[in-house]
């Protein structure tokens, strides 16, 4: 990965302004000298969120969540720390300095180049789906659908003209080039064809695929016509900027709304999701035509930890969810499955009998087990015996397995168990006769929903010392220098300053917002309550009295412990003379710790 030099990241933190970039996602309401809100990062009635302008810091009194203008971008955007320097950079205008090799470069190049390519597509599609009179028979079809003006708008529906060489010659004509379609995906090309080429989407409704982060990063074409004799969807290939198992469709509108329900509803396609969050169903998400793999399971798990599978209820869309559940498990998400009247998805049966009866739906969603078993019971019509229940634990075990927690899986083993009239080792047997394979890329490590925070609270001194090195380089190298004591043999706190220091190394005096940018972002929400803003006359001599005061008392503390030897029973001369002289020595000590400079 490209490294961004450090004054990059202070001359950006210094020139974003925290107050305007959290009211840009949401209003703040001032309180005295600070600004606050109800936090976005946890469920609350009364704000306790809260934005210091002069230490351009946030903290959350609830939660616990703080840190600086980047730390913010990353946790509500949900992306990392060069992601989110970028992004504010672009936003103030500041061009980056970044260590790169010439393959990164050029990878970089590839993909904005890709990008700007896809941008333009879409808006092409999109447009010829509004103006062009060959699209009438796409707007028909979207009006069928209930899909209005307005919802194409909002979601950049498009479509792709049935001509071989349209999109071809149009972006050529553009500026891009023949090998940037290929690498993007939109045109195709025979095996061993190094000129020509055709156009892979035609006569189809197109829905743009974007990133979490709201780029086009693919498409998605359906036919307009169910009678046609080809595939419902096609979809773009695997790319530099795509790759179908790592991308959620809908995640970049909904991802708020997935935090704030703690769920995530999961459709199989691009309508029923559209067609669910227009009707004020917004916590939706859908798999890009597959089974979840481990890395959509592992992207969706920073936002929530339960899912509901909301698939078709015919055998396929069944299939999809026993499909769907190995990764979504190992991730450590919760998984329901909410059962559809036969022959309806989500988006018949919201225009049939309105959005209320697919919300019921949802809310009567069972956990997979229980569904599981009831879906069983129900087939078996009255039949439910001895080989079906050995059927249903055969099935079952092997899922069982796969919860992450021990605590969870012994529960969750126990109760399936006694559903289905067993003992938990009959179940477990069965379980090992029919494991479950995870995705060749799966972890077993659920990624967390929110950043790791390290409960720290610290002594008045510790705070000072470790602010103000943040602060000064004159004492940061007056730290560096001391070796006997070292601080963190004065007081176990201060070897926080092995963490917090290092990565301010290069630079020369940072300003709170680089400070709260560069440390260890586990100590960030620490940090954040700090008065990073306040720098008294001479920060050494501060620092300086703050470390005679542990000498101090780590010297007041031996002389108790040497003075109570005095106490023990059958001391000799010898012995009571040597004690007393290593008091003299200790209070030497002392007098020297506060004896004027020669």
């Amino acid at each position: 990965m490209p490294r961004i030099a450090e004054e990059s990241i202070q001359k950006v933190a210094d020139s974003s302004d925290i107050v305007e970039i959290i009211g840009g996602y949401f209003p703040l309401k001032r309180a005295g000298t600070s600004f606050r809100a109800i936090c976005p990062f946890h469920k609350e009635k009364s704000p306790s969120f809260h934005v210091n302008p002069s230490r351009q810091s946030f903290h959350c009194f609830g939660c616990g969540a703080g840190g600086g203008v980047f730390r913010f971008v990353m946790d509500y955007e949900h992306i990392d720390f060069p992601n989110a320097v970028r992004k504010l950079a672009q936003r103030a205008g500041i061009v980056l300095v970044e260590d790169n090799d010439p393959k990164e470069q050029s990878r970089r190049d590839q993909r904005s180049r890709l990008l700007e390519l896809h941008k333009e597509v879409s808006a092409r599609f999109h447009r010829n789906l509004l103006r062009t009179h060959e699209a009438e028979h796409a707007r028909a079809y979207l009006k069928r659908r209930g899909l209005t003006k307005e919802i194409a708008v909002d979601w950049q529906i498009g479509y792709a003209p049935a001509g071989w060489e349209t999109l071809r010659n149009w972006a050529m004509e553009k500026g891009f080039t023949r090998d940037e379609l290929v690498q993007g995906g939109l045109l195709s090309v025979r095996d061993g064809e190094s000129q020509g080429g055709y156009d892979r989407f035609r006569d189809r409704l197109m829905f743009p695929i974007r990133n979490d982060y709201g780029e086009v990063v693919a498409f998605s074409g359906r036919i307009l016509n169910d009678s046609q004799k080809e595939a419902k969807y096609v979809n773009s290939p695997e790319t530099p900027i795509f790759s179908k198992g790592r991308v959620l469709f809908g995640l970049d509108k909904s991802k708020r709304s997935l935090i704030e329900a703690g769920s995530a509803i999961v459709l199989e396609g691009q309508i029923d999701l559209i067609s669910a969050f227009e009707h004020g169903v917004r916590n939706v998400v859908a798999p890009q035509g597959t089974a979840f793999t481990s890395e959509q399971a592992r992207l969706l798990r920073r936002f929530v930890e339960q899912v509901i599978l909301c698939f078709d209820s015919d055998t396929a869309g069944q299939n999809a969810v026993e499909k769907s559940l190995p990764s979504l498990l190992a991730a450590g998400i919760e998984v329901r499955v909410a059962s559809l009247p036969s022959g309806e998805d989500p988006d018949s049966l919201i225009r049939g009998q309105g959005v209320e009866a697919f919300s019921e739906k949802l809310s009567t969603a069972r956990d997979f087990f229980d569904h599981t078993i009831e879906r069983a019971i129900a087939e078996a019509a009255g039949q439910f015996g001895p080989r079906e229940k050995a059927a249903v634990a055969r099935k079952l075990g092997g899922y069982l397995e796969l919860l992450p927690e021990a605590a969870l899986r012994e529960t969750t083993t126990a109760h399936v168990a006694s559903r289905l009239g067993l003992s938990v080792s009959a179940l477990q047997e069965a379980a090992a006769k029919n494991p479950v394979t995870l995705p060749e890329d799966d972890s077993r490590a659920p990624s967390s929903g929110s950043p790791l925070r390290r409960e720290l609270k610290v002594s008045a001194s510790t705070e000072l010392i470790c602010r103000l090195a943040l602060l000064s380089p004159e004492v940061r190298l007056w730290l560096s220098n001391r070796t006997h004591p070292t601080p963190g043999e004065l007081d176990p706190e201060l070897e926080l300053l092995k963490e917090l220091l290092p990565p301010l190394e290069a630079l020369r005096e940072p300003s709170p917002s680089a400070v709260l940018a560069l440390i260890p972002e586990e100590l960030q929400s620490l940090v954040s309550g700090w008065e990073l803003e306040k720098m008294p006359a001479s920060p050494l001599a501060a620092v300086q009295d703050a470390i005679r005061n542990l000498q101090m008392i780590e010297l007041k503390k031996k002389q108790v412990a040497v003075a109570l030897q005095l106490k023990a029973p059958g001391l000799t001369s010898e012995k009571m003379m040597a004690i007393q002289k290593e008091i003299l020595d200790l209070q030497g000590k002392l007098n020297d710790l506060f004896a004027p400079a020669s």
